[in-house]
C-alpha cells in the first residue's frame, strides 16, 4: 500500500476511462444516514487551510499559527501562535507515514513539527534565511526516524530535507521544478516519487526524490490549480477552478466536472481508490470511481480549503474557522479523552547543503 498525504488508511479501487479534453460530469447522489456532514464548534474564527488524520485523531492548521486537535469532547487549540510564537499563518500540513507527527508550513518561512504522541513542538522555520511563504508540504517516513520532507513556496522553490541519525534535518540545494511560478501543492506517494502543480497549469513528476522533474501537463487547462493528490505514477488528481478535477492515468489527462455549479475545487485527499475533495460553497465530494465524484452539500456555505479522510471522522475545514465533519462507521477506532498541549518546545537542528 502506498501512503498518501493526510492519511494512512486502507486502499481499494475501480477505474474508468474518458476522452482527453472532454469533461465528464460527476453524478450527484442523495446523502444517506452514513454520509451526513455536520458543522461542529470551532475554537477559532480564523481561516483553516489544512487538515490531516493522525494516530491521535484529526489535526487542522490555519491563520494566526493555530494548530487544532479533535478530541472526544470536540475541537481544541493546541498551538496558538505557531512554532515561532509570531502568529504567522500556517498554509499547509502533512502527517508522517506512522501518523505520529504532523509537519506544517506557512508565512515568512514558517516550518514546524508537532509530535502528537509526545506533544513536542519543534521549530525549523526559515532555513538558510528563506522567508518566502511556504504554500505546500509533503512528508514520507516515520516520525523522528527517517522523514523525507518536501516544502514548496510562492517563489516556485522546492526545498527537500531528510532526517539524519543525529536527529537533524539536512536540506538539499533549492530547486525550481516549475521555473518560478507559485507551487500551491506537492504530494509524494513514495520516498522518491511524487508530483507538483503550479499556478501556471504546470504539473510535473519526479522519480529521484526531487532532483529532476519531468513536465507531464496540463497543456489544455485554462483554470487555476489549487491542490494535487499523487497516488502513483498512473494515478494523479489535480483540483482546479470551474468545478474540475483532472485525472492522470500515466498517459493522458482527463478533466472531470464534479461540480455542476462550476465552483472551484480547492482540496483533495486520496487513499487508494477512495477519496474526498472540497471547495467553494461548503461542498464536499466523494470519489466513487476514477471519473465519478458524488457531490455532497454540507450545512455551510463557506469556502473549504482542506479535507481529510480519517479513522474516526472525515473532516473539511475552511474560511472563518469553519469545520464540518462526518462520523466514520467503517472503523472501530475511537477518539481519546483529554487535552493536547505543548509539553516540550525545541529549536530544531538544521544542516544545509553547500550552494
Amino acid at each position: 500500500m502506498s501512503l498518501t498525504r493526510r492519511n494512512f488508511l486502507q486502499t481499494g479501487g475501480a477505474a474508468a476511462v474518458a476522452a482527453v479534453g472532454v469533461p465528464t460530469v460527476g453524478v450527484a447522489s442523495k446523502r444517506s444516514s452514513d454520509t451526513v456532514w455536520t458543522r461542529v464548534d470551532s475554537p477559532t474564527t480564523k481561516t483553516l487551510y489544512g487538515v490531516v488524520d493522525t494516530v491521535e485523531g484529526p489535526f487542522a492548521v490555519g491563520a494566526g499559527g493555530d494548530v487544532l486537535a479533535r478530541r472526544k469532547s470536540g475541537w481544541q487549540t493546541v498551538v496558538d501562535y505557531g512554532p515561532q510564537a509570531r502568529s504567522r499563518p500556517l498554509r499547509a500540513v502533512d502527517v508522517t507515514s506512522d501518523g505520529k507527527a504532523i509537519w506544517f508550513v506557512g508565512g515568512s518561512g514558517v516550518i514546524g513539527e508537532y509530535n502528537v504522541v509526545t506533544e513536542t513542538l519543534t521549530n525549523y522555520s526559515a532555513p538558510k534565511g528563506k522567508t518566502s511563504t511556504w504554500e505546500g508540504c509533503s512528508v514520507v517516513g516515520k516520525a523522528g526516524a527517517n522523514e523525507r520532507l518536501f516544502f514548496v513556496n510562492g517563489s516556485g522553490e522546492l526545498l527537500v530535507g531528510t532526517r539524519r541519525k543525529n536527529g537533524a534535518i539536512k536540506y538539499e540545494k533549492v530547486t525550481k521544478p516549475g521555473g518560478g511560478s507559485t507551487i500551491p501543492a506537492i504530494d509524494f506517494h513514495g520516498r522518491t516519487a511524487g508530483h507538483v502543480c503550479s499556478t501556471s497549469q504546470f504539473v510535473a513528476e519526479t522519480t529521484d526524490g526531487g532532483t529532476n522533474w519531468k513536465r507531464i501537463g496540463i497543456d489544455f487547462a485554462g483554470e487555476g490549480f489549487f491542490d494535487i493528490a499523487s497516488v502513483g505514477p498512473k494515478d494523479v488528481n489535480v483540483a482546479a477552478g470551474n468545478g474540475i478535477v483532472y485525472r492522470y492515468d500515466g498517459f493522458r489527462w482527463t478533466p472531470h466536472v464534479i461540480d455542476d455549479g462550476r465552483q472551484a475545487i480547492r482540496a483533495l485527499d486520496r487513499d487508494g481508490a477512495k477519496g474526498l475533495a472540497a471547495g467553494s460553497g461548503g461542498k464536499v465530494y466523494e470519489r466513487r470511481s476514477a471519473g465519478q465524484w458524488n457531490r455532497l452539500q454540507t450545512p455551510v456555505k463557506a469556502k473549504l480549503k482542506g479535507v481529510a479522510r480519517g479513522k474516526t471522522h472525515d473532516v473539511a475545514v475552511g474560511a472563518g474557522g469553519t469545520i464540518v465533519e462526518r462520523t466514520v462507521e467503517r472503523s472501530s477506532s475511537t477518539l481519546a479523552d483529554g487535552n493536547k498541549s505543548v509539553k516540550r518546545y525545541v529549536e530544531g537542528t538544521v544542516e544545509m547543503a553547500v550552494e
